[in-house]
């Protein structure tokens, strides 16, 4: 057994390569590989955003950001539109020792914070 989460001298480290794009998160969603964090959980339910909704953007969304410095994985940032037009967020990461996505949050970007494509951010004031 590890020792807070290091691998001991006679365990193997695997470290999974295979880049966060829209074929993986598509293939994780389709295959049901992923990881809600407590966060995203709570964020759903108190926004009313429906796991499907969720899995339907990682499966015909964009990536429109990538975070490749963020912690404690590096992240991508997907915009995918629901049938009722309006526009959703979903962050998204995979550790390189895990070979499954972990969904970040969920959420409808706020018209404020973003441009009208929700695909860029407003810069910022002040």
């Amino acid at each position: 057994m590890s020792t807070a989460g290091l691998p001991l001298d006679n365990e193997v480290s695997v470290v999974y390569t295979v880049p966060v794009n829209m074929e993986f998160l598509r293939s994780c969603v389709q295959s049901q590989n992923y990881r809600v964090t407590a966060h995203a959980r709570q964020v759903m339910a108190e926004r009313g955003i429906a796991a499907t909704m969720m899995e339907k953007a990682l499966e015909f969304g964009e990536i429109i950001e990538r975070e490749p410095e963020d912690r404690p994985y590096p992240s991508v940032l997907v915009l995918a539109w629901s049938e009722s037009g309006d526009p959703l967020h979903v962050k998204c990461s995979r550790s390189p020792h895990s070979p499954n996505l972990r969904i970040v949050t969920v959420y409808e970007p706020e018209d404020a914070k973003w441009e009208s494509d929700y695909k860029r951010r407003k810069p910022s004031r002040g």
